[in-house]
Formats: C-alpha cells, structure tokens, sequence
C-alpha cells in the first residue's frame, strides 16, 4: 500500500520556518521553505531540509513572507534540481525580501549565486488554473485574503484532496475581501492556527478609530508614527488613510522598503489579485493607485540626504503621519524616528500589527518606556519613550470563528493545526470539537496522511 506522508521541519506547534513535506514512495512535494526570525538573534533554518532536497520533485510557495520563503534559495545548494512554483506578484515581492535578508545576515544560509538560480527556476501562475508538479499530482493556488499574492495550495494527488491553507483571512481588508476556498470536498486540511485563540475585530471597525485618531493628532500639528510591515500591512494602512478625504491636507510619509513594495502593488492592480470592490474604490476617489496621493510623500533613500530628510519631517511644526519599517521596531527608519520624535508627548506611536516577544516593539507595546535605539550612526541609544503609545489590533490572519468554517466547510476527514502557538491550537480543539477533530503535527516525524 503506497502512504502519502507529511514531515513538519517547522511551524508546528509554533510560528517560523513554516516548510512541510508531502511525500509517499514515488514523490516528494515540499510547500514553503522559510526561516524563524528570532528577535535579536540570527534566523533558523527548517530542521532537516537539507538532508531531503535533492529528493524533492516541485517546491511550491504560498506567499512570500521570510517565515515561508526565507530559506527556500538554499534548496539548490544542497541538491533540488526541481521548479518552484508561485503566484506573479509573490515572485516579485519575494525577490526583493530575499535580496534584503542578504543585506541583513549575509551569506549564512545562502549566497547571491543560489538566488540566481532560484530565480531562474520560478514558475509563475494565476489563482485557480491548475498544473502539474509531478506525474499523478497536479496543484492550484486559491485566494488566501492574507497578503497580495498569496495562496492557498490545493494538492490532487493521484485523487486524494490535500489542502494547505499557509496563512488566510476572513476578513474583508482593503484589497482583498476574504479567502475563497475550493468546491471540492477536501480529503485533509493543513490549517493555520495563529489567531486560534483571538476574535479579530471587524477591520472596518479599527480603521474608524485610525482615521479619527490620525486627523485629531494632525490638527493639533504633533506627529504619527505608524510602525508597519512592508508587505501587506503598510498598503493597506496607506490605503485607509487615502481613502479619507478628511486627510487630504495631512502630509503622510512613506520610509523604507515599504515604497518599493507600494510600487510592486501597484503593478497588480486588477481583479485577478484585488477585489473589484477596492478597485471601485479607487475609480470613485478618481485614482490608479491609492499611493499617487499628492499628500503621500516617499522619504529619498539616497543614503547622504535620508537623515537629513527624517529629521527635517521629524522637527518641522506641520501635524503629519509618518509609516515607515520596521513593523516590530528591530531596526530601520522607525529607530530614528523614535530618537527624534519619540521624547515628545504630544507625539503618538501606533502599533498596527502584532509584536513578537523579545522586540522593541513588544517590550513598548507591554508598557516598557526605556528602550535602546539603533541611532543613524550606528550607536546604541537609550531613550526615555514619552510619546503616547496606542493599539490598532489588525491582523492578517483568520479569526477563531474563521478557522472554525474553514474546517466545516473543508468536509476534511483528516485536519491537522499548523503554524500556532501549542495554547491556540489548545484552544482550538474545544473550540471546534462539535464539528472536527484536528491533530497536531510534530516536528521531523513523519505522519501518515491517508493510505492510496
């Protein structure tokens, strides 16, 4: 009898280094290859990919954030002869966050030539057409909702249904509204559990009390900082705040990677990635791109005048908006923002997305009021934080309740929790016991998925 298996390198009963193994006696099938970012520390590769690369066939990517991209270049390196495959935009986006991981750690765990030849061997395709990654197995990606490009992966192996949803939500946001998910009755369900224990408000709700906030802080001529992820969560922060004619006179900076992302969004704009409705959005408010605003204002990236513009826009006495990385406060831009601005406390800081512990923007988000700063030139700094501290609880991930329909909906015989912390995923299982009875993987056992 020939079994379809899974191994978990990572993302288990944890988040990072999401990368999972489908293999029976004939093929093997790997969906995402990512790091662990670990705060203050180095990243950490999937346990045990290195050793089964160069059997895999097709290594297929949902999306392209590090924590499922992150290690994927270093397959070639260690044998995969095989394509990859993933949606348009996540190519482009993904290249670009590769490039600066690289910047960030070197050479650790690959090099400027293994990214040559991932690149060379990327496969690109629309949602819902699918293709062949094997003989007998063929995939579709389906709309996730999470971030622009990225996909649900729909395995048919030899008849058999696997469903890896990576990382979706249920949640109408900017572009997206929602996750779609396939007509088939599925066979086994591979489920993201991040939010397993969170109700997620209604993103509409948060975005009243964003532009309220931002207007009032504005008018009375202090500054906004909206530390944010360059993908996903800072366009559609800068797209909420495009769409309130009550902003149009407010400056809003945009620092970091976050314009070049803008720039890659703006490439797929159509229905094919976005929802028509926030198309009709913008033809309303008379715009191509929510990012051609005259009031948005990219900060130059020209190393000699980047200071000097940051602190020009953090001193001047206008009431401005300033989104800039990094999303978690480890580094970048928001860093000197924070010296510049953050001992003000007329001045506010607005966490948009959810801190990992061990961050700068944990310990802040905790209530923590001294913290070190990386400054401009390259020294520690301590400061004493007076600048109000305010919570926006986005997120780019299900709800409880969501995960919960996907499994009904799903008609899954078999269910497993992924990419969760273990008290989620306990949750989880009360949670859904009237309608599944998920498992959890472990970590490098192979488990028996069904029998063909």
């Amino acid at each position: 009898m020939n079994d379809i298996n899974i191994t978990a390198y990572g993302a288990t009963d944890f988040v990072g280094r999401s990368s999972f193994l489908l293999h029976d006696r004939d093929h093997n099938i790997l969906l995402d290859c990512g790091l662990q970012l670990v705060p203050k520390q180095m990243s950490i590769a999937p346990k045990g990919v290195d050793n089964i690369a160069h059997k895999v066939d097709s290594v297929l990517l949902s999306h392209a954030h590090i924590d499922h991209s992150g290690y994927m270049p270093a397959l070639s390196k260690h044998g995969f002869k095989g394509n990859y495959y993933m949606t348009h935009p996540t190519k482009e986006i993904v290249y670009k966050l590769w490039l600066d991981h690289l910047k960030i750690e070197g050479r650790r765990h690959w090099s400027e030539s293994d990214l040559d030849k991932v690149f060379r061997r990327i496969k690109t395709t629309e949602y819902e057409k699918p293709f062949k990654v094997a003989d007998g197995i063929t995939a579709r990606l389906i709309n996730a909702g999470h971030v622009l490009g990225a996909a649900q992966i729909l395995i048919d192996w030899e008849g058999t249904l696997i469903l890896y949803t990576a990382d979706i939500n249920d949640r109408i946001t900017p572009m997206f509204d929602g996750y779609d998910l396939p007509d088939e009755k599925i066979d086994v369900l591979l489920i993201e559990s991040t939010n397993g224990d969170r109700y997620v408000p209604e993103r509409s709700k948060i975005d009243v009390g964003l532009r309220l906030m931002a207007k009032q802080i504005t008018d009375e001529k202090n500054k906004m900082l909206l530390p944010s992820f360059a993908v996903g969560r800072s366009q559609e922060t800068l797209i909420t705040l495009a769409l309130d004619d009550d902003l149009n006179d407010v400056p809003i900076y945009i620092d970091g990677m976050i314009n070049h992302m803008n720039m890659v969004t703006e490439h797929f704009l159509s229905d094919k990635w976005v929802s028509k409705r926030f198309l009709s959005q913008l033809k309303e408010a008379g715009l191509y791109s929510p990012f051609e605003k005259q009031n948005f204002i990219p900060v130059p990236s020209i190393s000699n005048r980047t200071h000097n513009s940051r602190k020009y826009i953090s001193k001047n006495e206008e009431g401005s908006i300033i989104v800039t990385t990094s999303g978690m406060l480890e580094g970048g831009p928001i860093h000197t923002y924070l010296e510049l601005c953050g001992t003000n406390p007329n001045n506010v800081l607005g966490f948009t997305g959810y801190q990992v512990e061990g961050t700068t923007g944990r310990d802040i988000y905790d209530g923590n009021k001294n913290i070190t700063l990386q400054t401009s030139y390259g020294q520690p700094k301590k400061i004493n934080l007076k600048a109000k501290v305010m919570k926006f609880p986005y997120s780019g991930h299900s709800s409880v309740d969501g995960l919960k329909a996907v499994m009904e909906k799903s008609g899954a015989n078999e269910i497993f929790l992924i990419h969760g912390d273990k008290r989620n995923q306990v949750y989880i299982l009360n949670f859904v016991k009237d309608i599944a009875k998920p498992k959890i993987l472990k970590e490098a056992v192979p488990t028996k998925l069904v029998s063909l």
